[in-house]
């Protein structure tokens, strides 16, 4: 038996054939006024109706959703990269991808990362420059969204644990299976000892169990 594209049985000829099977039938006809839109609506037409059309509301810190859900908890969990001056990938000018999977859903909070040129030998002195405007950094989601619409200056993009790098608003969700692509592009040869650090703050959601019943 063959269907249209809503759904319904194609008789051999329309008109004809047992009722029983829908053939004779009158045939679904989808609404005639439904067209497609375009073009993406204006700022003027996304405001609400019938009432004010829009709100105040703070956008940092950023204040993301937490289930009502009393057997779903949360958990802060850092996931993060490293680009190293050693790796295989390591060109100037060049992206590196790395890719950070998530088993579990959360929400992106703050993106925070410095890029250092530690200064080994006896002394083992702490870091001594910031090169965080020396590597472009952006975000992919496994589906294609951008955090970022292109890389931009780390610096512009991230924080530190002193000063994070909020996302803002609700956060960035990220659902379980999930990945993100880290894209980093050093623009420059590194310095010896060149490392790039980035670490994603992250509120895990979490289930009861592995385990249902029914």
């Amino acid at each position: 038996m063959k269907y249209d594209q809503f759904g319904n049985p194609i008789p051999p000829h329309y008109g004809q054939g047992h009722s029983s099977h829908g053939y004779g039938k009158p045939a679904f006809h989808p609404p005639t006024d439904i067209s497609p839109r375009l073009n993406m609506p204006t700022m003027n037409e996304l405001g609400g109706k019938n009432e004010v059309p829009w709100v105040r509301f703070p956008y940092f810190p950023t204040a993301p959703f937490y289930s009502t859900n009393p057997n779903v908890g949360t958990q802060t969990r850092f996931y993060g990269a490293t680009v190293l001056n050693t790796d295989s990938d390591y060109t100037a000018g060049t992206e590196l991808i790395r890719a950070v999977q998530f088993d579990i859903p959360c929400r992106l909070i703050a993106i925070n990362a410095q890029a250092v040129d530690p200064v080994t030998g006896a002394t083992n002195a702490a870091p001594t420059a910031d090169y965080n405007n020396n590597w472009l950094f952006r975000i992919e989601y496994t589906t294609g969204d951008r955090l970022m619409t292109a890389a931009r200056l780390a610096s512009t993009v991230v924080g530190s644990m002193e000063n994070p790098g909020e996302i803002g608003g609700l956060g960035y969700t990220i659902d379980q299976g999930a990945s993100l692509v880290l894209g980093i592009t050093p623009l420059a040869s590194a310095p010896a000892n060149f490392r790039i650090d980035i670490t994603l703050v992250c509120v895990e959601i979490r289930g009861a169990s592995n385990f249902t019943r029914g």
